[in-house]
């Protein structure tokens, strides 16, 4: 049960989610996408066979932007009058504004979780290679998508290396003047090493002829079967229920196509 989401074919989950998606865009309130972080949470930590930690750490910086919606919202909505619930000065916030940052903010933390689930539980070939046989993807863009993502744990690894080079040969920085400095000077031969990777490759790709094929073999099969077609349905039946127990419990709230509170 923990790799079963993790064994659905990955074309089908990034159309869950981007349909899920959908239907968030059109919700304001807090509770239904609290419940949707919640389902994407089991489907990838429970289901899926991601951690806990690295789901958590990943969605983290998500939660930041869904905190600058909140403060946002709360701080520059115009509020009605007796609808302070505090001001400092020129700034005053407003609970319907906090009400509507909150409900935003909780949104986007919701599409952000279920894409995670989607992407954190596909092998990330496997996930390529579904999207062009069985989503249409080009095989120039998907191919290019899995050279990019297989660079990000090697520009890591490299800029590591290159910060304890620069730690051997005395650079300890104090300041934050001095740091930033540092930083710097490890970002550049970093983008240097990069470009040559990036540049080995591309003559690797072309020296095989990738971008004249007309037709390629895979090696993967990656068929669509009746289980992940369960899957899908299964998706859609949660997402059906939240709805139908935010009507039923009066706190479901659709988007009435103004942007404010």
């Amino acid at each position: 049960m923990s790799r079963l989401v993790a064994r659905r074919d990955p074309a089908v989950k990034l159309g869950v989610a981007l349909l899920l998606s959908l239907v968030l865009v059109l919700v304001i309130d807090p509770v239904t996408p609290l419940l949707f972080i919640a389902a994407a949470w089991i489907a990838a930590v429970a289901l899926g066979g991601v951690s806990a930690g690295a789901f958590a750490r990943t969605l983290a910086p998500l939660a930041v932007v869904a905190l600058g919606f909140v403060w946002t919202n709360a701080v520059f909505a115009v509020p009605a009058p007796d609808d302070t619930v505090w001001q400092l000065g020129p700034f005053a916030a407003s609970a319907s504004g906090l009400r509507f940052g909150i409900g935003i903010g909780l949104r986007g933390l919701a599409i952000g979780a279920i894409s995670l689930a989607a992407v954190r539980t596909s092998d990330p070939t496997r996930l390529v290679v579904s999207a062009i046989r069985n989503a249409r993807l080009s095989y120039r863009i998907g191919y290019a998508m899995l050279a990019a993502y297989r660079f990000f744990p090697i520009v890591g690894e490299e800029y590591a290396r290159i910060r304890l080079a620069q730690r051997v040969r005395g650079v300890r920085p104090r300041s934050l003047r001095s740091r930033a400095s540092a930083t710097f000077g490890g970002i550049v031969p970093l983008f240097a090493d990069a470009t040559r990777r990036a540049t080995r490759i591309a003559v690797a790709m072309d020296a095989r002829g990738f971008a004249s094929a007309r037709e390629r073999t895979y090696w993967r099969a990656t068929p669509v079967t009746a289980a992940d077609w369960v899957f899908a349905l299964s998706c859609l039946l949660v997402t059906a229920a939240i709805l139908a127990a935010g009507v039923a419990g009066g706190w479901l709230r659709l988007w009435n196509g103004r942007f404010s509170a």
